[in-house]
């Protein structure tokens, strides 16, 4: 089975459907599964928390979900525009959106790969492929999010990838496994920032202009 794994859209939804229309360019998959932070950070978290419920995938639960939810941002420092842009992007999505991301699950086992957010037991521990202590997973595959980087590797008999962020750089990263063979192919492709840009002019999205430089830079 083909399954897309999508992941970290962080409230960008000009990206979000950039990689939705990359993926219907090359045939729709079997599956789609979010790995989470969908919302948190971004200029357009209910237009992202919109496509995810138009998709009726199952979706993953995220440290930046968590925040939303609770304004807990677990053993990450926060700032002033963290918080006042999870306070804003709580008002967009109101209680329904909110209840949306409460519904998330832990993880998604899909075949042969168990998905998750960061790893199979927390949401915001950190694994990249130079980490040397991490704890043995009984699954064949594990497919993350949250680092916001694609890459492969092995961490004993397991297979573990990365699936990249849709929605936190100049172009969006996403990932297709097949859940039997586990052969993984990663996407990358462009999005239109400037389009971005320009839909977030007309809302009252805070911190708008420091928002807009770390675009430009």
């Amino acid at each position: 089975m083909r399954v897309a794994l999508l992941s970290d859209m962080h409230g960008n939804a000009v990206a979000f459907r950039a990689a939705l229309a990359d993926l219907e360019a090359r045939g729709k998959p079997d599956l789609i599964v979010a790995l989470g932070d969908v919302a948190q950070g971004g200029p357009q978290p209910r237009e992202c928390v919109e496509l995810l419920q138009e998709l009726g995938c199952r979706c993953v639960y995220g440290n930046s979900d968590h925040f939303l939810v609770a304004l807990d941002f677990g053993h990450e420092p926060i700032n002033e525009q963290q918080l006042t842009t999870a306070h804003w992007s709580r008002e967009q999505l109101g209680e329904e959106g909110l209840a949306f991301l409460r519904g998330f699950e832990p993880t998604v086992t899909v075949g042969r790969v168990l998905c998750c957010h960061a790893t199979p037991t927390s949401i915001e521990d950190v694994v990249l492929p130079a980490t040397d202590d991490i704890e043995p997973v009984g699954a064949d595959a594990v497919a993350a999010g949250h680092v916001h980087q694609q890459w492969l590797r092995r961490f004993g008999r397991t297979l573990w990838f990365c699936v990249g962020a849709i929605g936190a750089a100049a172009h969006c990263d996403y990932a297709l496994v097949d859940d039997e063979t586990l052969a993984v192919e990663f996407r990358r492709i462009p999005f239109d920032v400037d389009e971005l840009i320009d839909a977030v002019r007309r809302t009252d999205f805070p911190f708008f202009d420091r928002w807009v430089e770390s675009w430009r830079t």
